[in-house]
C-alpha cells in the first residue's frame, strides 16, 4: 500500500468525524440563535405595534399595516379586554409556542398589552408570524455549514494528497535507485526534493553507491593483481621444479642418492641444483646456486647466468671422488657431513672430507638459515633425526626430517622458501 493511500485512509475518517462533530455543534448553536433572534424580533414588533395603537379607537392604522409588511408578520390584530377578567390579561409581552392554524400553517403569536394614559389595559396587540422563517434561516445556515465543511474537506484532502506525493515520489525515486544499485549500476547519484529526512537518506544512498563503486573497482584491480601474481607464482613454482626436482629425478648415479625437502612461501626464491657431466667417470659433480632476487624474474636470471657461467664463486660446487671416497667443495655455503658409523657430524679440513658408504651430507638454502636464525639449531635438528633414523636409509631419514620441518613451519609463518637437500653416499 502506497504512502498516499495510507495517509488518506488514516486521516480521512478522523477528519470526517471532526468535521461532522463541529458542524453539528455549529448547526445546533445557530438554530438556537436563529430561534432566539426570531422571538426577540417578534417581541419587539408586538411592543412597537402596541405603542402605536390609540387606546380610544383600538384600530389598525396604515402605519401598522406598513410595519406588518416590513416585519413579515402574517397577521396583526387587536383583542379588546373590556369583558375579560383582569387575572387573565397579560401585563407584559408573551409568546406562544409554535402551533398549526386551520389553514395548516405553522405560526407563533406574540401578545403585548395596550395601555391607556392612566395605565389601564384596554386590549392586547397580537402578532402572528410564520415559523417557516426559522426553518428557512436554519436551512440557509446549514447550507453554509455544509458548504464550508465540503470546502474544508476538499482543501484538506488536496493538501494531504500533495504532501503524500511529496513524500512518496522521492521514496519511489530512492526505491528505483536502490534497485539500480542491486542490478549493478554503481556510482550513479539520485537527486530528490522533499523533506530533510528524505534528502539525507538520498545522500546516504548516494554515498553508499559511490563506496560500492570504489570497492568493486578495488576488488577488480585486486583480482587482476592476484591473477597476475598467481600466474607469476605458478610460473615460478614450475620453474623451480625444473631447476630442482626434475634434475634430481633425472639423476642416474650409483654414487650418491638424493632427496629434496621443499616448503614454498608466498615469495619464492629460486634454488638451482645441477649435476654436470664430469670428464672422469670416477667423479660425481654437484652444483647448487641460489637466486639473488625473489619471484619468477629472479629464477629466470639465475638460470640464465648459470648457463652462461657455471664456474661462479658465489655458487656451491661439490666433487665426490669415488676412488678416494673424498668429497671436496668450494663456495660460500658450508655443507653438513654425517658419519653413519660414528653417529656424529664430521668437521671438514681444507674444504674436503672423507665419506664412506652410508654417510650423509646436507645442502640447504639461506631461507632455512633465516627460519631458524642460528645454524646450530639446524645442526641440532639434523642430529636428532639422524641419530635415530640414519641407519634406516635416506628415504626414512628424509621423511622424518620432512615431518619435523612441517611441524616447525606450522608454528611460524614462512617468509622465504625452505630447501633442504639430503644426500647419502652409496659407494
Amino acid at each position: 500500500m502506497k504512502i498516499r493511500t495510507r495517509l488518506l485512509l488514516f486521516l480521512l475518517p478522523t477528519l470526517l468525524g471532526s468535521i461532522a462533530f463541529i458542524s453539528s455543534l455549529l448547526a445546533y448553536n445557530w438554530y438556537q440563535e436563529i430561534s432566539e433572534g426570531f422571538q426577540t424580533r417578534l417581541k419587539s414588533a408586538v411592543v412597537a405595534a402596541a405603542a402605536l395603537i390609540d387606546p380610544n379607537a383600538l384600530e389598525l392604522t396604515d402605519e401598522l399595516q406598513e410595519i406588518q409588511k416590513e416585519l413579515a408578520l402574517t397577521r396583526l390584530h387587536i383583542i379588546p379586554v373590556r369583558s375579560s377578567p383582569l387575572s387573565t390579561i397579560p401585563t407584559h409581552v408573551q409568546l406562544t409556542k409554535a402551533y398549526r392554524t386551520e389553514e395548516g400553517a405553522s405560526v407563533m403569536t406574540g401578545y403585548a398589552p395596550i395601555f391607556t394614559k392612566e395605565g389601564h389595559i384596554m386590549g392586547l396587540m397580537a402578532a402572528d408570524v410564520s415559523t417557516d422563517l426559522i426553518d428557512q434561516k436554519f436551512q440557509e445556515s446549514l447550507f453554509l455549514i455544509l458548504l464550508g465543511s465540503g470546502c474544508t474537506l476538499a482543501i484538506v484532502v488536496t493538501t494531504l494528497y500533495l504532501i503524500a506525493n511529496k513524500i512518496s515520489d522521492p521514496v519511489q525515486q530512492l526505491n528505483n535507485s536502490a534497485l539500480a544499485i542491486a542490478a549493478g549500476q554503481y556510482g550513479e547519484s539520485v537527486q530528490v526534493n522533499g523533506p530533510k529526512e528524505i534528502v539525507e537518506l538520498a545522500n546516504t544512498l548516494n554515498t553508499m553507491s559511490e563506496c560500492l563503486h570504489e570497492n568493486i573497482n578495488r576488488l577488480k584491480d585486486n583480482s587482476l593483481l592476484r591473477e597476475r601474481m598467481y600466474g607469476e607464482y605458478e610460473c615460478a613454482t614450475l620453474l623451480q621444479h625444473l631447476m630442482l626436482q626434475k634434475n634430481i629425478d633425472t639423476c642416474r648415479s650409483d654414487a650418491v642418492a638424493v632427496k629434496s625437502i621443499t616448503f614454498f612461501s608466498e615469495s619464492p626464491r629460486g634454488l638451482l641444483l645441477d649435476f654436470p657431466k664430469p670428464e672422469r667417470k670416477d667423479l660425481f659433480l654437484i652444483h647448487m646456486a641460489e637466486a639473488e632476487e625473489e619471484g619468477f624474474e629472479g629464477m629466470y636470471e639465475l638460470l640464465t647466468q648459470y648457463k652462461l657461467s657455471k664456474e661462479n664463486p658465489k655458487h656451491l660446487s661439490l666433487s665426490y671422488d669415488r676412488t678416494r671416497c673424498l668429497l671436496s667443495y668450494k663456495g660460500p655455503e658450508l655443507p653438513l657431513f654425517w658419519s653413519l658409523d660414528h653417529r656424529r657430524f664430521i668437521q671438514p679440513s681444507d674444504r674436503s672430507v672423507p665419506l664412506e658408504s652410508g654417510d650423509f651430507f646436507f645442502l640447504f638454502n639461506q631461507g632455512l638459515v633465516n627460519f631458524y636464525k642460528e645454524p646450530k639449531r639446524i645442526v641440532d635438528l639434523l642430529a636428532k633425526v639422524l641419530k635415530l633414523f640414519a641407519s634406516d636409509g635416506l628415504e626414512t631419514t628424509a621423511a622424518m626430517l620432512q615431518k619435523e620441518l612441517t611441524f616447525a613451519t606450522k608454528r611460524k609463518e614462512l617468509s622465504e622458501d625452505i630447501h633442504l637437500l639430503c644426500f647419502q653416499v652409496l659407494s
